[in-house]
């Protein structure tokens, strides 16, 4: 039984220990995300020189899944493979660049929190949809306020994205920097890269690649996928 006030009291722990200021250097930006079979994550991380725009890393890494989709706990589902992943890069990044939220949410935990935190490095949340509070439009990027407090903004790049601080930068440099980036498909780039490296491995599973996908370390060694 999923007990959620134990992920809850672990969310808020979490949260009071995320620094929601900062401004750090961004050269080296990851983007890290995920797809689904029935029971496992695929989770890539990549890493992009903003300078250039280019791609300078590329990884992946496989996590059995044990909790099912619940808003608000999407952390709990998705942060095993995500660090796996994030652990296997070489390059250091100056900021994370998480699929899903971070102080835009009702514990101010979502899942660039957790990674931030537990990672202890900068982290945004860009999600493509709120969570929780609202937009004060008029502005942009435009503030998203929930319980009186400004908790990130919405950008609108094609359609909006909702961009909020997770760890080691505050909402307002959270916001600038993405804004910063190009865009493709209605994500910044190193998430949109993420997300279509993490496709294209649960493909090759889905296409009956599985041995070749859990050679290596950080995919499971000697895992089958049952699809």
């Amino acid at each position: 039984m999923i007990r959620r006030r134990r992920l809850a009291e672990i969310q808020r722990r979490l949260a009071e220990r995320a620094v929601l200021v900062g401004r750090p250097e961004a050269e080296l930006v990851a983007g890290v995300d995920a797809a689904y079979t029935g029971t496992h994550a695929f989770a890539a991380a990549v890493v992009v020189d903003v300078r250039s725009m280019q791609v300078v890393e590329r990884v992946a890494a496989c996590q059995r899944v044990h909790l099912p989709y619940i808003p608000g706990y999407f952390a709990f589902r998705e942060m095993g493979a995500a660090i796996k992943a994030l652990r296997r890069l070489k390059s250091r990044a100056d900021v994370l660049l998480v699929n899903g939220h971070g102080a835009a949410h009702p514990r101010r935990c979502g899942i660039a929190t957790h990674l931030g935190v537990l990672l202890r490095m900068p982290a945004i949340g860009v999600a493509s949809r709120l969570l929780c509070g609202r937009v004060e439009q008029g502005k942009e990027p435009a503030p998203v306020v929930h319980s009186g407090e400004v908790v990130g903004y919405a950008l609108h790049c094609g359609r909006a994205v909702y961009v909020s601080p997770g760890h080691g930068i505050s909402a307002e440099n959270a916001a600038a920097l993405v804004a910063g980036l190009p865009f493709r498909k209605h994500l910044p780039l190193p998430l949109h890269e993420a997300h279509a490296t993490a496709e294209a491995v649960k493909k090759r599973i889905i296409n009956g690649d599985a041995e070749i996908i859990f050679e290596g370390e950080g995919y499971g060694k000697g895992e089958r996928i049952h699809r």
